[in-house]
This record gives C-alpha cells, structure tokens and sequence, in this order.
C-alpha cells in the first residue's frame, strides 16, 4: 500500500535534478540545526572521544580524505548506539535477577520471623492454658473443700440440724 504524499529517494532525485535547461522544481540546500551562532568550546585535542580515529581528516594512513566526513550524530547512530545495546541488555537482566534475590530473601526472612513468632505465641498459649488449668482444680478442690462447711452452717440457721449431727459432720471432716 503506498503512502499519497511518501516520496521515495528516486523521486527526490528526481525534482532536484532537472532536465537539461530546465529550471529545478525542488531546491534542497543543507539547513543549518540552530539559527543562532554558536561559541565553539576550545578543543585542546583535535580529536573528540566520540569520533573514531579513521574518521578524523588526515590522521589516518592513507594521508587523504576519501569522502566527506560523516557527522558526529552520524557515527553516533551508527557506530556507538548498537554497541550500547548489548550493554543496556546486559545491565537490566542483571538488575532484573538482583531484583528477584532480593524480593526471594526478603519473602524467605519474613517467612521465618512469622514462623518463630507463631511457635512464640503457640507457647504462651500453650503455657495459658495449662495455667488455666491447674487454677480451675485448684477452685475445684477449694469448692469439694468448703461446700460441707457451708451446707452445715446453712442448715444450722435454718434449725435443721442438730447439735449430735454436727459432731458427725465435724468427724467426716477430720478423715478427709
């Protein structure tokens, strides 16, 4: 499917060549990127870190230049960018598996803090009611205790019991 307004390289060619005689249809000059003059830095070396050393004109072997200079943005693209990728790759896989340790040990120290902290609480209770226990034979034994002396007295006030009876009673609570 073509495009209605895409012109491809031929055709471009095309409008800036004219025919013999002929005036162009299409002028196209190189555009400066700022409009506004720029101060340049002072280079203390002629060759920038970012430009490869054949690049640079006439350091080279062969003396000459053989061609235009490619542009800086040029050998960017071209040269630095694809061998940055690898890097790139590299270094998120390696974040991405420190990541993944970290939350793995991170999940495995809270899984062991709430394992000893059950087996903590699963102790006090434990001990609770054990506790709860002993203090519930204990207020059995004080109730078997106490409950004839009660009943006597009761039944005292009351009228129902005789003086003989309760020697009887007193000598039931000496053999217990």
């Amino acid at each position: 499917m073509s495009r209605p307004f895409a012109l491809g390289l031929s055709s471009l060619r095309a409008l800036r060549t004219p025919a013999a005689g002929a005036r162009p249809l299409l002028r196209l000059q190189p555009r400066a990127l700022h409009t506004t003059p720029r101060a340049r830095a002072p280079n203390s070396s002629p060759q920038s870190p970012l430009v490869p050393r054949n690049y640079a004109g006439g350091s080279g072997s062969s003396g000459g230049s053989s061609g235009p200079r490619p542009s800086a943005y040029g050998v960017w693209y071209r040269e630095i960018f694809p061998a940055m990728i690898p890097i790139f790759v590299l270094s998120t896989t390696i974040f991405l598996a420190l990541s993944l340790v970290r939350t793995h040990l991170s999940h495995s120290r809270s899984l062991a803090e709430s394992s000893e902290r059950i087996a903590q609480l699963e102790a006090q209770l434990a001990r609770l009611r054990a506790e709860s226990k002993r203090r519930q034979e204990r207020e059995r034994r004080e109730r078997e205790r106490i409950l004839p002396i009660v009943v006597e007295r009761v039944l005292q006030r009351v009228g129902a019991m005789g003086p003989e009876e309760e020697i009887e009673v007193e000598e039931e609570r000496l053999l217990v």
